[in-house]
C-alpha cells in the first residue's frame, strides 16, 4: 500500500526538485542537493526553509491567555504583543507532547508546532479547549517559510519598510508583502540569523522564487540563497544544542532531555506540573550529552555506550558535523559520567569499540556571533 503524504502546495511544488521524508504523514523535504551543500549555505550564506509542515494555531476567545498557559510549562502571563518564547507542552503523566513556539498577537495566541506533533498538538487542544476558546487552524490558508545564515539578515531588509536591526530576537511583527498581511518573525533554529515569515498560501510560491532569487556582493564574497532541507538543518540545529522534537521529544523525560530550560519553576498551575515534579526527584537519572567521534561510521542510534566495561548510556542522535569534520552526536548517559571532557567507548552491533569524546556546546560557533547587521 502507498503512503500518500499531507504536504502543503509549496512543498508538492519544491518535491520535484527534492527527496522527500516522511514525518508522522507530512511530507517535508529531507535533501535538495545534499545535506553538505545546503548546511554550507546555512553557516555561509543563507539556507531557504520550506515550513508549511510546521503547525501553525491560533487561539482566541475569552480567557484565551489562560486556556493557553494552562499547557505550557513557560510563563506567558506577562508575555508582550509581538513577543514570542518556547515552550514545553506535557501530557497528564509529564511526557512531552512537543516543544512549541507561542507568539502573543493582540487578540489571540499563535502556536507553532513541529511537523511530527502538529496532529497530536491539534488534538490535544481540541480536547482541553474549554467554552469560549477559539481554535483556527491555520495550515488550511496559510504557508510558513523560514532563512537563516549569517547574511539572513540581509535578505529580511528587502522585506520589512524599517531598520531590520530594530526587530529583535524572539519577536515579531505584522506588515504587509505585495499588499498582502504577512507575519513576520526573527528567531531561528541554527546559531545564525533566523528570521520566519507566514504568508497566504497563494503569496508562498512566488515569494519562495522572489527570495530564492535573491543575492548580494559582500566585498569578495558573493552571497546566494539555497534551498535547505531538514538533514542540513538538523545538522546546524544540534551543533548549537537546539532541540529537536523527533530527538528529545522521543520518550525522553523533561531532565533526560536536558530541556529544564523550558520551565518556569515558579509557576505551577499546568498540565502535567505534578508528574514533573516527581520526575525531577528520581535518585537514578540519566540525561542528554554532546560527543564527537572521529571515526563513527560503524555506529547507529541505539549503540551502547560504555566506561570502564560498564554500560552507562545509549546513542540517541548522531550526525556528521562538516565544520568539525567528524561525527557530532547526543548520548543518554548516567549523571555521574555525564560531563563534558571525558573518554568514553561506543559498541556497535558487531561489538566493535570507537572512541567518545564528551563535549560542551555550542560544538560548533556559527559565523554570526561575529558578523554584526549593519
Amino acid at each position: 500500500m502507498i503512503n500518500v503524504l499531507n504536504m502543503s502546495e509549496l512543498t508538492k511544488s519544491l518535491a520535484e526538485h527534492g527527496a522527500l521524508r516522511d514525518e508522522s504523514g507530512y511530507g517535508v523535504i529531507a535533501t535538495f542537493q545534499g545535506a553538505e551543500h545546503e548546511y554550507h549555505a546555512l553557516r555561509n550564506h543563507v539556507g531557504l526553509i520550506d515550513l508549511s509542515a510546521s503547525g501553525l494555531y491560533l487561539i482566541s476567545g475569552e480567557d484565551f491567555v489562560e486556556f493557553v498557559s494552562s499547557l505550557l510549562t513557560k510563563d506567558i502571563e506577562f508575555l508582550d504583543i509581538e513577543k514570542t518564547v518556547t515552550s514545553l507542552m506535557l501530557d497528564e503523566d509529564g511526557q512531552i507532547i512537543d516543544m512549541v513556539s507561542v507568539y502573543r498577537l493582540e487578540q489571540a495566541i499563535l502556536i507553532e508546532t513541529s511537523a511530527a506533533r502538529r496532529d497530536k498538538v491539534g488534538a490535544w487542544l481540541a480536547e482541553r479547549k474549554s467554552d469560549g476558546v477559539e481554535i483556527e487552524h491555520w495550515n488550511a490558508s496559510r504557508t510558513m517559510i523560514g532563512f537563516e545564515g549569517p547574511y539572513a539578515w540581509k535578505l529580511a531588509q528587502t522585506i520589512v519598510p524599517f531598520d531590520i536591526s530594530s526587530v529583535p530576537y524572539q519577536a515579531f511583527v505584522e506588515i504587509e508583502l505585495e499588499n498582502e498581511p504577512i507575519v513576520f518573525i526573527r528567531s531561528g533554529f541554527t546559531g545564525e540569523y533566523g528570521y520566519k515569515i507566514i504568508v497566504p498560501h497563494h503569496q508562498a510560491m512566488s515569494t519562495w522564487t522572489q527570495l530564492k532569487e535573491w543575492g548580494e556582493e559582500e566585498g569578495e564574497l558573493e552571497i546566494k540563497v539555497e534551498p535547505v532541507g531538514l538533514e542540513a538543518l538538523e545538522i546546524a540545529m544540534l551543533e548549537v544544542r537546539q532541540p529537536c522534537a523527533q530527538v528529545e521529544g522521543n520518550g525522553l523525560t523533561v531532565y533526560e532531555a536536558a530541556v529544564q530550560w523550558f520551565v518556569s519553576y515558579h509557576k505551577e498551575e499546568y498540565v502535567g506540573y505534578n508528574a514533573l515534579q516527581q520526575q525531577l526527584q528520581q535518585e537514578s537519572k540519566q540525561h542528554l550529552v554532546g560527543f564527537t567521534a572521529a571515526n563513527a561510521l560503524s555506529l547507529q542510534i541505539g549503540n551502547a555506550v560504555m566506561l570502564s566495561s560498564n554500560k552507562v548510556g545509549r546513542i540517541v542522535q548522531l550526525v556528521y558535523s562538516p565544520t568539525l569534520e567528524k561525527k557530532l552526536g547526543l548520548a543518554l548517559l548516567d549523571d555521574a559520567c555525564a560531563v563534558s571532557g571525558i573518554e568514553l567507548e561506543g559498541i556497535n552491533e558487531a561489538g566493535e569499540s570507537v572512541v567518545l569524546h564528551t563535549v560542551s556546546s555550542p560544538y560548533v560557533l556559527p559565523k554570526s556571533w561575529s558578523i554584526k547587521m549593519i
